[in-house]
């Protein structure tokens, strides 16, 4: 935690140096996270849990523009294995630094407000992992999680006099197991509301 607040904080300084770049946004964003992971083996049913996000954004451009963030996520999902007793269960929470790099295109750019679409890769690293089972002898523990991932994304926004919203989907693109027999990987959407301060 204290690594984030440090990586939080340079992020602010840097915005502040470069606040005088024409096409310069920076600030605040928070917003809720549904968020999956997806197993290799068919007997595992997958089902989404929600939870919150939040950090800061920098928006360099007019028309084109790129989008770096800096993300703190609540990633989680529930994994069902169906056997001849009862089902067992595994709820998988993971607290990750998220860093996506977003290249964005305004579609429609009025006086005040525009609607945009963008993609980019989002590099993930967990800081936190947690793994909850209930009748699952041979489930995965916190030490099979990686800690880094990549992901990529893509979405729409709209600006709105000095408020942004977006919403982006998620595939991931490495597994966050490094079991051999069980990959797990985690898509989510994404829904947040940002505030641009410069």
């Amino acid at each position: 935690m204290k690594n984030f607040i440090l990586t939080f904080i340079l992020f602010l300084v840097t915005g502040a140096i470069f606040a005088q770049v024409p096409g310069f946004t920076f600030g605040p964003k928070i917003g809720a996270t549904f968020s999956k992971y997806h197993t290799d083996i068919d007997i595992i049913k997958e089902e989404a849990k929600s939870s919150l996000h939040w950090g800061a954004f920098v928006r360099i451009g007019s028309r084109v523009y790129i989008q770096p963030e800096l993300l703190f996520m609540n990633r989680s999902g529930l994994l069902i294995r169906a056997n001849d007793i009862t089902n067992s269960e595994q709820t998988i929470k993971l607290r990750t630094i998220d860093v996506p790099l977003l290249l964005g295109v305004k579609l429609a750019d009025f006086k005040a407000a525009n609607i945009r679409i963008f993609a980019g890769p989002v590099a993930s690293m967990v800081v936190n992992r947690e793994v909850l089972t209930s009748n699952w002898e041979d489930s995965m523990t916190e030490d099979d999680i990686n800690k880094a991932n990549w992901g990529i994304q893509f979405g729409g926004g709209v600006d709105l006099l000095m408020f942004t919203i977006d919403l982006r989907y998620e595939t991931g693109m490495s597994d966050y197991s490094n079991l051999d027999n069980f990959s797990l990987k985690n898509n989510l959407i994404t829904l947040s509301l940002g505030w641009k301060i410069l």
